[in-house]
């Protein structure tokens, strides 16, 4: 059974799927009447399913004439990932960076066996550490970010 979350994703998708470009403009308020729900509704769908991890980019502008453009990442396109990475020094949390490899994945920009080494290091060996050089959750996700950073430049310099 889907959710009205499941629902919104979906109606998202076929739109960005169906337009040139690959990107969307939509407004909140309107959305929200659609589907007969709060617009905070609709903002816990873009935050939590559309963000530069799950390959999109989304630009929101608030107020009467607001709206959120949702752009569908192309795989040739992973620099403003990078560029996010390096900007923001992100502090990725294990479920930021599976997002990502999923998608990679799902692009075929690495292979799935890729994915799981990735995974194994960035998620499954940080935890397993506990010394004294990594004693915060915070240090360790500024870890995975710089890690997930440095393997997508990699990753970038095989593709060229």
């Amino acid at each position: 059974m889907y959710s009205l979350c499941d629902s919104i994703e979906k109606y998202f998708i076929r739109l960005i799927d169906n337009s040139m470009g690959k990107t969307i403009t939509i407004q909140r308020g309107k959305v929200a009447e659609e589907f007969d729900c709060a617009p905070s509704q609709i903002n816990y769908v873009l935050t939590t399913r559309f963000n530069v991890f799950k390959g999109y980019i989304v630009e929101s502008r608030r107020g009467g004439s607001g709206y959120v453009k949702i752009q569908k990442i192309s795989i040739d396109r992973l620099e403003p990932v990078v560029n996010y990475l390096e900007m923001t020094e992100k502090d990725l949390r294990e479920s930021d960076v599976e997002d990502i490899l999923k998608w990679l994945v799902r692009e075929e920009y690495i292979t799935p066996r890729e994915g799981s080494m990735m995974r194994a290091i960035m998620v499954d060996a940080l935890n397993s550490f506990e010394t004294p050089s990594l004693p915060t959750s915070r240090e360790k996700n500024q870890l995975r970010s710089s890690l997930l950073r440095e393997m997508l430049l990699e990753v970038l310099k095989a593709g060229s």
